[in-house]
């Protein structure tokens, strides 16, 4: 049985499959399997991918005529993994050195850890390629499936690495497929049914990055803040009422996942409104009373502490609306 295997699924990408490839190699790990899905990539991708595999007997390459979606190549991964660990790989993305290892070693530590995700750092492509020195950081948290939530509704000091997960692969087989009806969170989803009833260990250590550079199939999200919030909530909804329905404890652990949700949409509210962007600021500020009927009346002032630098940030935030006095 492998000890690795990774998943890389693909559409297009065929000029950045060498360089992730290449990452996953540099963990000097020898023991894995590299599978390449092909969603019916209109570019050289399969020809990259394939003369990848012929240098590599660890590579396999499936080669889609038609286009089935992310989804649907993410549970072909799921169904042909038989490692002992999993991971999921953008063709876009990368791993830093080290991060198997070790993410690996607290795994074999800790049996009841369901995963192990280090943190990304995100490169725009245009910029110089960032080193990343990760030798000084041995911070690994133990969550519950409380704790792991509560913080994936906050703004995180840390960008939260999905792609940077290694996962155990009895837990995956476990919980089964990606959802299709999750369009956006499917990796965050996935990962809170992971920590039901496990753990989660996380790290602030970089474990992967994710590149940045145009064409990312997340784009749109990030352009559209309501729309991500949206999603968000999509992603929390399917869990609470599937695998979380039940749960004792889990009304209110919703009640305040909803509430984190509303905060971050409150003052994205307030910042549009700032930046001239009235319309859409109020629209936020709706959903965010939608969310917890309490921001109509009460601003969320303890948001703030969970911005990386709220100070910094109150003060960019007057500035603009100032200037526009």
């Amino acid at each position: 049985m492998p000890l690795v295997d990774i998943l890389i699924p693909n559409y297009c990408y065929g000029r950045y499959l060498p360089q992730s490839v290449d990452s996953i190699l540099r963990q000097q790990v020898d023991d894995i399997r590299i599978l390449i899905v092909d969603n019916a990539s209109t570019d050289d991708s399969v020809d990259v991918a394939r003369n990848l595999a012929k240098r590599d007997k660890r590579i396999t390459v499936v080669a889609r005529e038609r286009n089935l979606g992310l989804h649907a190549s993410c549970n072909e991964g799921v169904d042909w993994a038989s490692s002992k660990y999993f991971v999921i790989l953008c063709a876009d993305d990368l791993l830093v050195e080290g991060c198997f290892h070790r993410a690996i070693s607290v795994l074999e530590k800790e049996p009841d850890v369901s995963f192990a995700c280090g943190a990304e750092l995100v490169w725009h492509e245009e910029r110089p390629f960032p080193v990343v020195e990760n030798s000084a950081v041995d911070d690994w948290r133990f969550l519950s499936t409380e704790t792991f939530a509560l913080e994936r509704s906050l703004p995180s000091k840390v960008l939260f690495g999905g792609g940077a997960a290694l996962i155990r692969t009895s837990d995956l087989k476990r919980v089964g497929h990606f959802r299709s009806e999750i369009s956006y969170s499917e990796d965050l989803e996935m990962f809170l049914r992971l920590s039901l009833g496990r753990r989660a260990a996380v790290t602030n250590a970089i474990h992967g990055i994710r590149r940045v550079h145009g064409a990312n199939l997340s784009a749109v999200f990030w352009q559209d803040f309501k729309r991500d919030m949206i999603e968000k909530k999509l992603t929390f909804d399917s869990f609470f009422s599937h695998e979380a329905a039940g749960v004792p404890g889990v009304e209110q652990l919703r009640r305040s996942v909803y509430r984190n949700l509303g905060k971050r949409a409150y003052w994205s509210g307030l910042s549009h409104i700032a930046r001239g962007q009235r319309a859409a600021g109020l629209d936020l500020l709706r959903f965010a009373a939608a969310l917890s009927p309490s921001l109509a009346y009460l601003p969320p002032v303890d948001y703030l502490v969970h911005l990386p630098n709220p100070l910094s940030h109150i003060r960019s935030r007057l500035a603009e609306a100032w200037s526009r006095n």
